[in-house]
């Protein structure tokens, strides 16, 4: 399956204790609800080529069952993401020896000034997801591992527009009255790259 679309997301961090509440709130309502089981791997160029184009390249494997390649393009009005589905063989070759499929991400890499050799994958997210399924959003419950890092964040992603996402995260902050921390959001690849880099330089 190949896909490309629009995404209205805006998240914020959670500390443990909102994290715990919020899912413990949710799974009140819906005792069976299965959380999600992700590997997120990154792949940049030794100088974060990508990074400074505001673009995030990632394989992610959902449950050890489903895997996709997803080039997202950050934008100021909802990210432009494109993504390929993998097979499992094409899994294998991308993150064992790190040959790209042909597909919908490679041909948009290919436009750019780099060798598809020149990317690699940099650091690796490992995250239990709740989702919480609405007509106009979903609302996404993340707990997060990477290197000796564990954080949760919450997402919404909106159907409508990013005006919306905005406005409905704002009325869960308000719901689980949460205190928003006046730093800048980061994302996961940053935040996962990020550890990754200061380990390798600790080293």
């Amino acid at each position: 399956m190949i896909m490309s679309q629009k995404e209205y997301e805006t998240r914020l961090m959670l500390t443990e204790e909102q994290y715990f509440f919020i899912v413990t709130y949710y799974m009140n309502i819906e005792p069976n609800k299965h959380f999600l089981q992700n590997a997120n791997h990154y792949y940049d160029t030794d100088d974060l080529f990508l990074r400074g184009q505001h673009m995030t390249l990632r394989v992610r494997i959902i449950n050890d069952v489903k895997s996709e390649l997803t080039l997202k393009i950050k934008g100021d009005n909802g990210d432009e993401e494109i993504t390929d589905g993998l097979a499992p063989k094409e899994q294998e070759l991308l993150l064992e020896q790190n040959i790209f499929p042909y597909g919908q991400v490679r041909n948009r890499l290919m436009l750019l000034p780099y060798s598809l050799d020149k990317y690699h994958r940099i650091a690796s997210l490992y995250n239990r997801r709740l989702e919480i399924e609405y007509e106009d959003h979903t609302l996404v419950i993340d707990k997060n591992t990477y290197g000796d890092i564990v954080d949760y964040n919450l997402e919404v992603e909106s159907k409508i527009g990013i005006k919306h996402a905005k406005n409905t995260l704002k009325e869960y902050i308000e719901k689980f009255n949460l205190t928003v921390s006046k730093e800048k959001y980061v994302g996961k690849a940053r935040r996962a790259i990020d550890e990754a880099l200061k380990k390798l330089n600790n080293d």
